[in-house]
């Protein structure tokens, strides 16, 4: 019995040092090295005006409205010495990736403003003036710079993945469509191309006939058609096919051609110079209908969802909604200066959203046009502003980021 007495006694012991242990030692939760942000982006905004086709539609579940509040500033980035429109931020779950006109590609933490990392191109005049694509499958952001040289970089921590030498200058952003990346190049002369190059590699594997003049546009990808389209400066809005690299047609709009087209329901958008928004087939390319607003515009159209709107402005300061099946205007918002910048259409809170050099942010009531709330900058508004949930980002012309919030 004493043995025995022992015995339990001794086994009871050694379990509970087993059970003790165990607990103890406890393997532990496998160790995440990606965090996500605080506030989760449920849509990211990964470049130029949303999307491929350029419809500057805000993601579906961005809830952008009235009632925004400052959450950060940054202190100034650009030197503003040249006229034309800056970049546009691109969003991930992390980081704002905006181009500088220094020639810098920085990464903005979105939650704090802080910069992550600077990545600096080649030395040129203006620097960097394109929009940032983010490609989240390679990791990599895609920039041009006016060097002439299109860069990929590693998303986290900005080393040079590979460059590639298109041309003179590039003041266009990048569109990735089917890991291509399609770009306005700019030749002295002037003349220009739309160039392709294999996201992976950096290799040129698209490259159209010679479009005549300067296309400081993006190149729109229409997926339904097979077709991708760019203005330039002698006026013209070309269409080529992505198969073949030919032209399929070319339409003649009165005046240079500074925005980036937009497409929709089978019709392409364009804004120009000759102070007209114009709607043509994309089959024919045969003009629909022109809208004339009567001063120059270089402010790229918004299309609804449904198709049935469109948003644009122009130098005069006019900020236009109208009818896509007719051209026909259904509102005016007149802002206190000319617009560069292009609108954002928040269509789940009926809200579109404009940049002005009056140095303010309009938000506006998409159906009627009535002013919602408008927000104080320290320059003018020349790129698109960014909506991603219940944040806006903008970034004015003399290079401050700013990080707007829902109160």
């Amino acid at each position: 019995m004493k043995y025995r007495g022992k015995l339990t006694f001794l086994t009871t012991i050694v379990l509970t040092m087993i059970i003790g242990f165990s607990v103890l030692y406890e393997p532990e939760p496998r160790v995440v090295l990606y965090r996500e942000p605080q506030y989760s982006i449920s849509t990211p905004w990964l470049t130029y005006r949303v999307d491929t086709t350029h419809s500057g539609v805000a993601p579906l579940d961005c809830r952008v409205d009235e009632g925004l509040v400052l959450e950060w500033r940054t202190r100034r980035l650009n030197r503003a010495e040249y006229s034309a429109s800056k970049s546009s931020p691109a969003v991930d779950h992390d980081n704002l990736y905006l181009g500088l006109d220094t020639g810098a590609l920085v990464a903005v933490n979105r939650l704090t403003g802080r910069i992550i990392w600077s990545h600096y191109t080649r030395f040129s005049k203006n620097g960097i003036h394109g929009s940032p694509t983010v490609d989240s499958e390679r990791g990599q952001v895609y920039i041009g710079a006016y060097d002439g040289w299109l860069y990929a970089v590693d998303r986290l921590s900005g080393d040079l993945v590979w460059e590639s030498n298109l041309g003179d200058f590039i003041g266009s952003s990048p569109t990735l469509f089917n890991d291509t990346l399609y770009i306005g190049v700019e030749m002295r002369g002037p003349d220009g191309y739309i160039v392709g190059v294999d996201a992976e590699s950096g290799r040129e594997v698209f490259r159209s006939e010679s479009l005549g003049n300067h296309p400081h546009s993006t190149p729109t990808v229409d997926p339904y058609s097979g077709c991708v389209f760019i203005g330039e400066n002698d006026g013209y809005l070309h269409c080529y096919w992505l198969l073949n690299q030919s032209e399929r047609w070319r339409f003649k709009t009165g005046g240079a051609i500074k925005s980036t087209v937009a497409v929709n329901g089978g019709v392409v958008y364009v804004t120009s110079w000759s102070g007209s928004l114009n709607a043509v087939n994309i089959s024919s390319g045969i003009s629909i209908w022109t809208h004339i607003g009567g001063y120059r515009s270089m402010s790229s159209p918004t299309i609804t969802p449904d198709g049935s709107m469109i948003y644009y402005g122009d130098h005069g300061g006019n900020f236009y909604a109208v009818n896509s099946s007719t051209g026909e205007r259904i509102w005016i918002y007149q802002t206190g200066e000319r617009i560069m910048s292009s609108p954002t259409l928040v269509n789940c809170t009926g809200t579109a959203i404009i940049g002005s050099h009056d140095g303010y942010v309009y938000l506006l009531d998409s159906a009627t046009g009535n002013i919602k709330q408008k927000l104080g900058l320290n320059s003018g508004l020349t790129s698109v502003p960014v909506t991603v949930d219940d944040h806006l980002y903008v970034f004015d012309h003399l290079g401050y980021l700013y990080s707007f919030i829902r109160d």
